[in-house]
This record gives structure tokens, C-alpha cells and sequence, in this order.
């Protein structure tokens, strides 16, 4: 049974860092995408991209 627990809790803190991990990586590609089309003239499209986090 002990075994079972800790396997369970392994594979939730493996799952919670994941999606963790999942939600900075999106937030930082959207933040480089947004200045990149800052920089480029789209300020519209960047801005709507920035409301969307």
C-alpha cells in the first residue's frame, strides 16, 4: 500500500509540474512573439495576443 501512495504522489507532482512548466513556456513564446510584432508595426494583433494571457 506504501508503495502505491508514494507512486500515486509521484505521478501527481510529475503531472503538476508539467502542466506548470506547460503554462511559463506558453506565457514566455507569447510574450516574445507579442514584442517581436510590437517591433514589426502590429501593434493590434501584439496587443490582442498580450490580453489573451
Amino acid at each position: 500500500m506504501r508503495l502505491i501512495k508514494r507512486t500515486f504522489f509521484a505521478f501527481v507532482l510529475l503531472v503538476a509540474g508539467w502542466l506548470l512548466n506547460f503554462i511559463f513556456d506558453t506565457q514566455f513564446v507569447f510574450g516574445v512573439v507579442s514584442g517581436w510584432l510590437m517591433k514589426e508595426g502590429y501593434d493590434s494583433l501584439a496587443r490582442y495576443l498580450l490580453n489573451l494571457m
